[in-house]
């Protein structure tokens, strides 16, 4: 029986080879669409989690800070250590001019986990030694290549030293704002003045051990390393103790997926797993209908359900074993050839960072485990439907119209559309599968448009700049530095130098008070929780009781963020509570009557973050200079402020350095520079006439490379082209996956109605041998196609306007890049495809499967 069974499968599965393609097809589609969604997906992920690893400068699983020596020892003993490397962290050099350079020693492991080994050359062996990125040996004004000779200045213990090194080794360097130089063991053990060690008293760096470590797993490592640190006599919680010992998780390497990342990916999995489900049951619903007479056969030779069930589930097996790796490859490929598209679309800033996935056995399991499990889901409702169908229902079955007719028509009275319709009705629950399946791709491409359509350029551009260009120092668009001394000014020769140019206008310039400038202090009453010290700039930080905090002077006043600008500036601002006419406000200012208080707004929307409001209009500002008051200045108006009047774009880290949480005062320039002993330029800001932004931004390229080093620049057209970047990556994500659907639906249309041709090859010689003629034919068939296109364009159009006014709207409330703009056009565009492929796919398959005399389809046996 086991023999005859076996030979029986092999004959069945021979006998339908269309429904044999079009099965491996379906299969292969639901793995390609797994597949390639999962290599995009992890693709992504890994690339910018590379990304954010350059950025952070660290490829470790866990980092832990502020040890001495025999902690360090005692780290790489640990159990649950793979790898610990070894770094002193000595300090930023001071004679680098646009790119921050860090000295450190380290060992190989470390290099290697901190994008620091020479790719070039080879590790530092003797004391002068080191290696370091081609960006910061430029900076030094030296050629990247071994051997070449820089002169480094940099500050331990509060002295400087200037030591010659030799280039051993360099590297591409992989972060645009910073760089490694390290140096090895024998630099430290040559010099043990700069490497003594006394954090626990004056928090000096020097000296101190960090170490990138890779873990033997990651699984509970927080809780192995907050074990090590107190074990080791530390605390890894509290910041103010005095036996601090941090131990970190790199999340940049190990990211927490948060609750709704995971909910939306397992959104997203379902709705595959259904779009599969559509299109993979429909195929054996038809196949096994067509062949239900013949299954009918085997169970009155003798032939148990049990038999039945495994004869289709053996050829299910066949058919995915033979779709399944098709569609895993295909969709590899697409996925791996569409990553670098995606890539080039979000990291506009970090071109530098190659997109790349490669095939990984977890890669290909996901997607494979998830293909056969919607076949299994697919193929057990017709199985079931086979197997347990009476030999003779199954013997005489023929698939018929559900539903009754009260009344009859003769032929000269029935219309081919009427026709048409009421052969939908053959198998209702097949036809809604198969509108469901193309009104699925009508929603989600209608979606994915109104999710594109909503993303707000002009808010996103208005939060970044405001003016066409702005001229800074490349240490004010550091994010991990920002505008805080004085030598970080834009040049008066370089402002003259761009003020020349064609088609400039409008052009101010923007001071700012530094951390030099302690003897400038606002008195507003503020009381203080608690101070200390900030480590980072040797001043005084202040929290109130709501935990904002501020920087001291040296009269013990907050310095804030203090601005000073010209009228155009100042009217380029929004003015919300107070004189709201820029001009009248800029003029009670130069005339000493007031200051503009600026408070953060929140992101996008143009509105205060209330958090931030410290004083209200008319409250009054005390100024001192020297610790004695010289000005009293009431507040004149109040502007919400965007990322361009903090510092620039979303980098706003040396305001926070210089001014803390607040408070933010514009003044006249004038005025400012009464009060500032050395005003120091932080931003050029000007305006270009359209026909010359070209070639201002070739001149500003040209400049900052030949003639002024320092400098960096941001543009309209710049933050335009990122915030278009996200807009183009949601078309182009959300269209590769809705065609995918649209596919899917396309298939389960054509399979349908291939097998209704075949099947109704008696019925339609029938109708031709009593007049009905081809193109007749034709029309009724067009027409089913076209009733299925319809209802699927009225179902999608319906759910898509339903879906963006409730879950896409919803989405966009929550992002403040987004604006809700709702759209049906990818909806009527996709209509229109649907409608076409409709009309054709009937024509053609007509012109395949009904083919000889109509004597020769009347001979087809039932």
């Amino acid at each position: 029986m086991k023999e005859m069974l076996n030979t029986l499968t092999k004959r069945s599965f021979a006998a339908g080879r269309v429904r044999n393609l079009v099965a491996v097809l379906a299969i292969a589609l639901t793995a390609v669409l797994f597949t390639s969604v999962t290599t995009i997906g992890m693709g992504t992920l890994e690339s910018l989690s590379l990304t954010m690893q350059m950025l952070k400068m660290s490829s470790g699983d866990a980092e832990v800070k502020n040890m001495t020596a025999e902690q360090f020892e005692a780290l790489q003993k640990e159990p649950f250590v793979k790898k610990a490397g070894l770094r002193m962290s000595v300090g930023f050099l001071s004679n680098t001019k646009y790119h921050n350079v860090e000295f450190d020693v380290m060992d190989e492991t470390e290099a290697e986990l901190t994008f620091s080994a020479p790719t070039h050359g080879e590790y530092p062996k003797a004391e002068n030694e080191v290696v370091t990125s081609d960006r910061a040996l430029r900076a030094l004004g030296a050629e990247p290549e071994a051997g070449a000779e820089v002169e480094i200045v940099f500050t331990a213990h509060g002295r400087e030293y200037t030591k010659k090194m030799v280039v051993s080794g360099w590297f591409e360097a992989v972060n645009d704002q910073v760089s490694y130089m390290i140096t090895g063991t024998k630099f430290r053990d040559a010099n043990p003045d700069i490497f003594q060690y006394t954090y626990d008293r004056d928090k000096e760096l020097a000296g101190v051990y960090y170490s990138d470590i890779l873990a033997k797993s990651t699984w509970g490592l927080q809780e192995k390393l907050d074990d090590f640190s107190r074990s080791q006599g530390g605390n890894p919680d509290d910041m103010k103790a005095v036996n601090y010992l941090p131990a970190s998780i790199n999340r940049m390497r190990n990211p927490q997926m948060s609750g709704s990342i995971l909910l939306a990916g397992g959104a997203f999995i379902l709705l595959f797993i259904f779009c599969g489900y559509l299109l993979i049951y429909n195929v054996f619903d038809i196949a096994v209908m067509q062949d239900i007479r013949r299954y009918g056969l085997y169970r009155t030779i003798g032939m148990g359900k049990k038999q039945v069930k495994r004869l289709i589930n053996r050829q299910a097996v066949w058919l995915c074993c033979m779709g399944t790796p098709i569609g895993l490859v295909l969709g590899y490929f697409i996925g791996k050839s569409t990553l670098p598209v995606i890539m080039s679309m979000v990291s506009t800033e970090y071109s530098n960072v190659s997109a790349d996935v490669s095939p990984s056995l977890v890669l290909f399991l996901t997607a494979a485990v998830l293909t056969v499990f919607t076949v299994f889901l697919s193929t057990r409702k017709p199985v079931r439907v086979a197997a347990n169908i009476p030999p003779i229902e199954a013997f005489h079955y023929v698939e018929s119209t559900v539903g009754r007719h009260t009344a009859k028509h003769s032929a000269g009275q029935t219309k081919l559309p009427q026709m048409a319709f009421a052969n939908l009705g053959r198998n209702k629950r097949r036809t809604g599968f198969i509108i469901i399946s193309l009104t699925l791709c009508v929603v989600l491409l209608n979606c994915v448009g109104t999710i594109a359509a909503s993303v707000d350029i002009s808010k996103q551009v208005n939060q970044m700049i405001r003016t066409d260009f702005a001229v800074l120092h490349a240490d004010t668009m550091n994010n991990m530095k920002g505008f805080t001394t004085r030598d970080m000014a834009v040049s008066d020769r370089t402002i003259a130098d761009i003020a020349a140019q064609p088609g400039v206008r409008d052009g101010t310039s923007v001071y700012k008070n530094t951390l030099e400038d302690i003897n400038v202090t606002y008195d507003f009453g503020m009381e203080w929780k608690y101070t200390e010290g900030d480590y980072k700039n040797g001043l005084t930080r202040a929290f109130n009781k709501d935990l904002f905090s501020f920087i001291l002077g040296e009269d013990g006043s907050p310095m804030c963020n203090v601005y000073g600008m010209e009228e155009a500036s100042i009217a380029r601002m929004t003015i919300k509570e107070g004189e709201t006419d820029p001009h009248t406000v800029y003029e009670k200012m130069c005339a000493g009557e007031g200051v503009l208080l600026g408070v953060p707004g929140r992101m996008g929307s143009m509105e205060y973050d209330s958090d931030f409001e410290f004083l209200d209009v008319g409250d009054t500002i005390t100024v001192r200079k020297n610790g004695e008051p010289v000005r009293e200045l009431p507040v004149l108006a109040k502007a919400v402020l965007n990322g361009d009047d903090e510092e620039i774009g979303y980098t706003v880290n040396g305001a926070n350095e210089v001014g803390g949480d607040g408070l933010y005062l514009y003044l006249p320039s004038g005025v400012y520079k009464e009060l500032y002993d050395a005003p120091a330029v932080y931003k050029y800001a000007f305006n270009v006439e359209e026909e010359h932004r070209s070639s201002m931004t070739s001149f500003l390229d040209d400049y900052r490379k030949n003639k002024d080093m320092s400098i960096n620049y941001m543009s309209a057209e710049s933050a335009r082209a990122s915030a278009e970047g996200t807009k183009k990556m949601i078309y182009f994500v959300g269209g590769i996956v809705g065609m995918i659907f649209g596919l899917a639906g396309v298939l389960n249309l054509t399979n349908m109605l291939i097998t209704s041709i075949i099947t109704r090859r008696h019925e339609f010689a029938t109708m031709q041998s009593i007049g009905m003629t081809g193109r007749q034919l034709t029309k009724m068939m067009t027409f089913e196609g076209i009733y299925y296109a319809l209802g699927a364009v009225l179902a999608g159009t319906a759910l898509s306007v339903l879906l963006g006014l409730t879950l896409v709207r919803s989405l966009c409330s929550g992002l403040w890049q987004f604006t809700f703009h709702l759209t049906v056009m990818p909806a009527c565009i996709t209509s229109a495809v649907l409608l076409i492929f409709a009309l054709v796919i009937p024509v053609l398959a007509l012109r395949m499967f009904h083919k000889g005399s109509i004597v020769e389809q009347l001979r087809v046996a039932e």
